[in-house]
């Protein structure tokens, strides 16, 4: 495995330090950084753009989950916190995993090992095809359950822990399940992240230009959306 760009984000240097020796001695091959409150962790992980992110949830400044609805980079993210009180928060933001401080070893490696089974499952994209993606989803409208085909699906919008959802019929429907779920569960071959808060179903590219400093897409009914420049290589992937 490659050298993993590893960002640590907490406030303790002592502890900082400690985990790196930790990792240091898992033998796990990484690039390290820290950096000590929300404001570095922000511009960190967005220039940066490491494959692994450390995070406490307690930080000076904005908290460990107020910074990563900000940034446009995702890496994968372990958090790091002195209670289980997030627990089951950290997980709706797509954690490898949750750590309780004092670190043990042996806590640490699990977490270790599953970071080493994501990377592989990342470097073989034909698992990923063989996975069957949902043809039609059911999501509330009123006191009901609407069936929508997923071909009629233009984009999401992630709105905080919850997801709009727009269709070709010009319909918006609002979904519990995040943005990060939808993209595990929806096929990457059709649907396109293009920016932290939005996705789109290629099926429905209509144009994509440049103004002076930005990119946008455009959709059917009168849709346009900007690119993020974290998110444009894989749209100009698209380009022959």
């Amino acid at each position: 495995m490659r050298k993993q760009t590893l960002l640590i984000v907490d406030r303790d240097c002592l502890f900082r330090r400690h985990l790196i020796d930790e990792v240091k001695q898992n033998q796990y091959p990484a690039i390290f950084w820290e950096a000590s409150n929300g404001v570095e962790a922000l511009r960190y992980i967005d220039a940066l753009q490491p494959d692994v992110v450390f995070i406490s949830v307690k930080l000076p400044g904005i908290n460990g989950f107020e910074v990563l609805d900000r940034t446009e980079h995702l890496p994968a993210v372990i958090l790091t916190s002195e209670c289980t009180t997030d627990a089951a928060k950290a997980f709706e933001y797509d954690a490898v995993d949750y750590l309780l401080k004092p670190l043990t070893t042996k806590r640490l490696q699990a977490s270790l090992h599953k970071l080493e089974s994501k990377n592989n499952e990342a470097g073989n994209p034909s698992d990923k095809k063989s996975t069957l993606y949902p043809r039609r989803i059911l999501v509330e409208k009123g006191n009901r359950l609407t069936c929508i085909p997923v071909s009629e699906i233009t984009h999401l919008k992630a709105d905080k822990d919850y997801t709009w959802i727009y269709t070709i019929h010009n319909e918006s429907f609002l979904s519990t399940q995040g943005i990060g779920q939808f993209m595990q569960r929806l096929d990457p071959h059709q649907f396109l992240r293009i920016h932290r808060s939005y996705v789109v179903n290629l099926d429905h590219l209509k144009e994509l230009y440049k103004d002076i400093h930005k990119t946008f897409i455009t959709l059917p009914n009168n849709v346009e959306l900007n690119v993020s420049r974290n998110y444009l290589p894989a749209v100009k992937e698209l380009m022959y």
